[in-house]
């Protein structure tokens, strides 16, 4: 019954992500573009090189004393992603083309992860009714069912995240932690390979070391799962010294110390711990609340919506459970920092990003506490007691999961077309006159290059005389402004040519007053 439960998942999650691969035939949005780059760039041999800046955080947040293209990549990113589709591209390219090609890595990591999810339900669990609901939910998981697949680091620190986690809880009640811990700590450096906040992966091994007892905490286990992470971490720590002078040059002040999401991508700027402070303690502590609650509506549209009041259940009662500490850990220990250290990368896509390796838990066990949940509920509603109600909630849930990630991923499908097609005429307008050697400003000009191969530069968010200066120091020819679905102007007014004004009441020198091309929500100036 498991094996033939694996095998029927295993087929429906590899059908179901070469379906939503095919359905994407380019980079949808500025991640998955990056990453095709510098993936492509790799393939072809030139190393991690980007002839397009995705945003001035790849060189330090400020205009570099002598700007060139291309630069070298992963100033910001980590490297695993781009090295996959790198691989993808190797193998497949001739077969599939690039694209496609580049996708394969991640189709199979997330499909792996369905039947993934299934072994854990059963193991923790013994209840095959919790590992198919965890599974379908991890099958579907909101926006996941068209993300997953794409080129971009989802899927592989999923899989490397849940791995370390897994192994951690498995350290827990075995005779014999180490072989598990190093292997967490291994996991854990794959992670981070990933994004940089599989950092927090660590917090699995270390407290599942801790919750064995004073009896079982050896130091060798531990000392060895961290002395497996840092070898796996090494080798990309010292190219980053090597290259940028820092073993994480894009920590800091434009990451952390923001007050808004965009001042990040400023250059003009310099974020501080003072101008931090001087924002005020009501609207630092604010911005942290408010970040918290957008993360629980993150975590409801991952699991389903409804699924989301038992895992809140199950994750009060499971630290009565010592096997599940790591997994517990982890994620408050993901969700705190969220909301208090990346306060607007979070709830603009770092939390989703990073929520593959603990979806494939907390999937089960929302699954699973639905009837304790109830069953409590029902002190005040007898009726949520019935086991006849917890079946209707297991499959009303399950449906409504459905429901929810189906449109959820047809709203995103057509706000991916809609860029996409844009951006393609602004591409097509390149291509007319020969121009796609020329360097240009433009929003995401990674998804440019991908359709062009211009070099390019992402505006910094400034007023028009810092952007004036960086049309300058990259001599940018044609400036490609796009705008979003339901916008009728973009964020720094580029839109309106010269008779744009930003805050401070300048006009961008830069522009003619008219487009040499304009479409709906396209607009391509020439430089002056």
């Amino acid at each position: 019954m498991i094996r033939r439960d694996l095998v029927v998942l295993s087929l429906v999650a590899l059908a179901a992500r070469v379906l939503a691969a095919a359905l994407v035939g380019y980079p949808p949005y500025t991640d998955p573009a990056y990453y095709f780059m510098t993936g492509q760039q790799l393939a072809a041999g030139h190393g991690f090189t980007a002839p397009a800046l995705w945003s001035f955080l790849e060189v330090g947040g400020h205009l570099p004393a002598s700007p060139v293209l291309p630069v070298p990549s992963n100033g910001h990113w980590m490297p695993l992603t781009e090295i996959l589709a790198a691989a993808g591209i190797t193998l497949f390219g001739g077969l599939l083309g690039a694209w496609h090609a580049a996708q394969v890595p991640f189709i199979l990591l997330s499909a792996a992860l369905v039947p993934f999810t299934y072994v854990i339900g059963w193991e923790l669990w013994q209840s095959r009714t919790v590992a198919l609901g965890g599974a379908v939910l991890v099958l579907l998981a909101g926006p996941f069912l068209v993300l997953y697949p794409q080129v971009n680091n989802i899927a592989v620190f999923g899989a490397a995240g849940a791995g370390a986690v897994w192994c951690a809880i498995r350290a827990v009640p075995t005779a014999r932690p180490a072989p598990w811990l190093v292997a967490s700590g291994a996991l854990a450096g794959v992670a981070t390979l990933t994004r940089v906040d599989g950092l927090l992966v660590l917090v699995a091994p270390v407290t599942a070391w801790f919750v064995r007892g004073a009896a079982g905490r050896s130091w060798a286990p531990l000392l060895g799962g961290l002395a497996a992470f840092l070898a796996v971490l090494a080798p990309w720590l010292v190219r980053d010294l090597v290259v940028f002078g820092s073993a994480f040059p894009s920590a800091g002040g434009h990451t952390l110390l923001i007050t808004t999401y965009n001042e990040q991508f400023s250059i003009g700027g310099d974020p501080s711990p003072a101008s931090y402070l001087a924002w005020g303690l009501p609207a630092i502590v604010g911005s942290k609340l408010a970040a918290w609650g957008e993360l629980t509506g993150r975590v409801a549209v991952l699991l389903g919506g409804i699924f989301v009041l038992p895992f809140l259940y199950g994750l009060w009662t499971g630290w009565r459970r010592r096997e599940l500490a790591p997994f517990l850990t982890y994620f408050v220990a993901v969700f705190l920092a969220m909301g208090l250290v990346f306060t607007f990368h979070a709830p603009r896509g770092a939390f989703y990003h990073s929520a593959a390796a603990w979806l494939p838990f907390a999937a089960p066990l929302a699954v699973a506490s639905l009837a304790p949940a109830a069953t409590a509920a029902g002190r005040w509603w007898r009726f949520l007691a019935r086991p006849a109600t917890h079946r209707f909630l297991l499959v009303a849930g399950l449906t409504g999961s459905v429901v929810l990630s189906v449109a959820g991923s047809a709203v995103l499908l057509a706000q991916w077309q809609a860029s996409h097609d844009r951006l393609q005429l602004a591409a097509d307008f390149l291509e007319s006159r020969h121009a796609t050697g020329d360097r240009v400003l433009a929003y995401d000009p990674a998804a440019l290059h991908a359709l062009s191969g211009n070099p390019g530069v992402a505006p910094p968010f400034d007023p028009f005389p810092v952007i004036g200066r960086v049309v300058d120091a990259y001599q940018l020819r044609w400036v490609v402004v796009t705008l979003a679905s339901g916008e009728t102007r973009d964020p720094l007014g580029l839109w309106d040519g010269a008779s744009a004004t930003d805050i401070q009441g300048n006009h961008p020198a830069f522009l003619p007053q008219q487009p040499v091309f304009e479409a709906p929500g396209v607009r391509v100036f020439e430089v002056r």
